[in-house]
């Protein structure tokens, strides 16, 4: 009886043991994935940020200010009272080289005009502006990896400024002299990483091309209906719903005019 006792408990120990080692190993699984999680986690936001700084980096190029003042230049295109609430969109190319970083071509215009319910996008050139998930054989992302994709916005500020005369030029008086009035323009350099979202590519796709970065609704006499919250959707709280991996970096340039 002593015999047959011992052996049955001795299956007891075993099945105990078994389940130790069964919780042991889950846990140590699931240590590992958090762990995973958050040195992907980790690299995407690098990536992200590393892109958003490269395009930024083309923008703050010496050599290319004098270019992109011009009419047809990412700054001058849409300098002047009858663009300030306009939204100059190119998205940063793999296939673009460095001398063709903007092209007017391939720019498109997102505004918001009074009387309607939402912004719209409008094409300078042939070509589309915005960044395409689903760019066929084109490639719209910034490398041939096709992971990450950057989208430029270019607005001159519509926001009041910190300081009263900020931005105005000291010990010259602008009608008189005929200066150039000192404005504040500011880039949005917006990188996502669509491949890890589950979100549609058209829905994606919409919160490049018909949100804007700093939201400025039409001044109108007329009760305008039919605009809802999503209308005032910016581009961060579009990506933000679809939980779409992004990062949203703003540059404020003042563009003043130099005396030699």
């Amino acid at each position: 009886m002593n015999r047959k006792s011992q052996v049955g408990a001795t299956l007891i120990v075993v099945l105990i043991l078994l389940v130790i080692i069964t919780i042991i190993g889950t846990m140590a699984i699931r240590q590992s994935i958090v762990s995973l999680n958050i040195a992907t986690n980790a690299q995407v936001q690098q990536l992200l940020i590393q892109n958003s700084d490269s395009a930024l980096m083309r923008i703050e190029d010496q050599k290319t200010v004098v270019r992109n003042l011009a009419r047809d230049g990412m700054f001058g295109y849409i300098r002047g009272p009858n663009n300030k609430n306009k939204e100059l969109v190119f998205c940063y190319r793999a296939d673009q080289q460095k001398i063709n970083f903007f092209k007017i071509q391939r720019a498109s215009l997102v505004e918001w005009r009074p009387g309607d319910t939402a912004p719209r996008k409008i094409n300078i050139g042939a070509a589309e502006g915005f960044c395409k998930v689903s760019g066929g054989s084109e490639n719209f992302f910034t490398s041939g990896r096709k992971a990450v994709m950057t989208q430029i916005s270019v607005k001159f500020s519509s926001m009041p400024s910190e300081k009263p005369f900020q931005h105005s030029v000291r010990g010259t008086y602008s009608k008189s002299a005929k200066i150039e009035e000192t404005e504040k323009v500011n880039v949005y350099s917006v990188s996502l990483m669509p491949n890890l979202s589950s979100a549609s590519v058209s829905k994606i796709e919409d919160c490049l091309s018909l949100r804007m970065n700093e939201v400025s609704e039409p001044e109108t006499e007329t009760v305008v209906t039919g605009i809802t919250s999503q209308s005032r959707e910016s581009m961060t709280a579009c990506l933000t719903a679809l939980s779409v991996p992004f990062t949203t970096q703003v540059s404020e340039y003042t563009i003043v005019q130099a005396f030699n």
